[in-house]
């Protein structure tokens, strides 16, 4: 997996978006517009990585990487996630 759809997708082959809104006490409509986006946000991702078992502080860093624009320190930060995540 290397993007937060991927985690959102793998959440949801184990549970259906509402049970996920229901957890998390977020709208329907949240999980709609973050695969429209293209990334979910730091805290969501968090959330269904503890659940799922992945490493949350992972998670939590890619989702900020996905809002951020790209860049050398991306890039730079990109690697790094890479090398530590293997």
């Amino acid at each position: 997996m290397t993007s937060t759809i991927d985690l959102l997708n793998k959440a949801l082959k184990v549970q259906p978006a509402k049970y996920w809104c229901d957890r998390y006490y977020i709208n329907q409509s949240t999980l709609s517009t973050a695969k429209k986006r293209g990334h979910l946000s730091p805290a969501i991702a968090g959330n269904l990585a503890i659940d799922l078992g992945e490493d949350a502080n992972h998670w939590m860093a890619v989702a900020a990487m996905e809002t951020e624009r790209e860049g050398p320190m991306i890039d730079r930060l990109r690697e790094f996630l890479m090398r530590n995540n293997s």
